[in-house]
């Protein structure tokens, strides 16, 4: 698995301001697509995880990044694979 961080750029950037970006209609909104980025990311180590150990731990799904874009973009991740998990119940 990749260490998945934010630039430096966009660390420090408050939860306010990632939230406002994400309801920005401009998809080229630089702190969305760092968004997308991480989440693509996450979603990618997630699937390598799974595939490794051969199950869903449910720690994975309560992670939290070091700075709001990331705790933002792990908290999303984990609602899509919620999300997933219960349609496939």
């Amino acid at each position: 698995m990749k260490s998945i961080h934010t630039t430096p750029e966009f660390h420090d950037i408050s939860e306010d301001e990632v939230l406002a970006a994400l309801d920005d209609p401009n998809p080229d909104n630089p702190v969305a697509v760092e968004v997308a980025r991480l989440m693509d990311g996450y979603l990618s180590n997630f699937q390598e995880h799974v595939e490794k150990i051969g199950h869903i731990p449910q720690s994975i799904l309560r992670s939290s990044g070091g700075c709001p874009v990331e705790s933002i973009a792990m908290r999303l991740v984990s609602e899509t694979i919620r999300d997933a998990l219960e349609e496939e119940a």
